[in-house]
């Protein structure tokens, strides 16, 4: 039987997703569910979801405070257990935080390695749009998160307070120099 981090699939959403991505929803009932998605609300069609993730993905008609990025959702067979976004490029506000990379793991598949995974097949993804050095920050108070992080070989480059909410945050580098495609063995 596959130990769960090896047959996980980091990939974009396609319509035959539907079924999985609305079962998907039901895992983050008791949390933000823009931890899962933000272009999905009751009464969007699935298909304009996807649109929505298209249209971000080339940039084409976002805001100005926003940057292209894709989303890529994380499968274990059938189910979707998380999600990561890879951000092709840092403004302003993302370079303070934010980065290039956000990720989550559904509630009830944590603690099993899935972010480490999800984040690993992550830096493979922004090697190959040309992102050699990637920032990622967390709130400091999020062990499981750093810890991801440097399981990565992520480099803290400091921890500082958001003028924000005065939240402590670490911020983070990871290299991707030397990763291909085919260092994710089950991306689709």
């Amino acid at each position: 039987m596959p130990d769960g981090k090896t047959d996980l699939k980091l990939r974009r959403l396609e319509l035959k997703d539907e079924a999985a991505f609305l079962l998907a929803l039901k895992d983050w009932s008791d949390e933000d569910r823009a931890w899962f998605t933000w272009h999905w609300e009751p009464g969007v069609a699935f298909s304009e979801v996807l649109s929505r993730l298209d249209r971000e993905a080339t940039g084409t008609g976002i805001p100005n405070h926003l940057v292209p990025a894709t989303m890529y959702y994380a499968f274990q067979g059938e189910r979707i257990v998380g999600r990561l976004h890879l951000r092709h490029r840092l403004n302003q506000a993302l370079s303070v935080r934010g980065g290039h990379i956000g990720y989550a793991v559904a509630p009830g598949f944590r603690d099993k390695g899935l972010a480490t995974e999800i984040l690993r097949q992550g830096l493979v993804l922004a090697a190959s749009i040309g992102i050699e050095s990637v920032m990622i920050t967390c709130a400091d108070e999020n062990v499981a998160s750093w810890r991801v992080i440097e399981n990565n070989g992520g480099e803290l480059e400091k921890v500082f307070s958001d003028e924000k909410n005065g939240e402590l945050v670490r911020k983070y580098w990871l290299s991707t120099r030397g990763l291909r495609g085919e260092d994710i063995t089950h991306n689709e």
